[in-house]
């Protein structure tokens, strides 16, 4: 995952707790893009299952997804109370990206292990 698809990732996750349905759109503007530059980042986001759109376009994050984006949103938030560039004059934004990138690039082994025992578990049942 880059650190692209986790800043989206993390948009999905915010706007999924606030309403039931995602849209592209609603998605385009949280990130300040344009509709048709989402559907690169959610066509990649899909092939790791951690999202599906349904016909309409609406956005679902799967249990997966919620996984990660609670795994790598607990690092940001970590990152950002100790970043040491906190009083130099960055803005929030370039912190947050910062912060996702160093996040990203950080081992995700304890929840890339968890996604593998409930799916594992779930192939076996089937």
């Amino acid at each position: 995952m880059t650190d692209s698809h986790l800043r989206y990732l993390l948009a999905i996750h915010r706007l999924a707790q606030q309403n039931t349905e995602v849209s592209p759109l609603a998605l385009a503007q949280v990130m300040g893009v344009t509709k048709p530059s989402v559907t690169s980042i959610l066509t990649s986001l899909m092939k790791q299952g951690v999202i599906v759109r349904q016909r309409y376009g609406k956005i679902y994050i799967t249990d997966r997804g919620v996984l990660y984006a609670r795994f790598y949103a607990e690092r940001v938030a970590d990152i950002l109370q100790h970043f040491p560039l906190k009083e130099a004059a960055f803005t929030q934004e370039e912190r947050y990206n910062a912060a996702v990138a160093m996040a990203v690039a950080l081992p995700a082994r304890e929840v890339d292990e968890k996604c593998a025992a409930l799916y594992d578990a779930d192939a076996a049942r089937a």
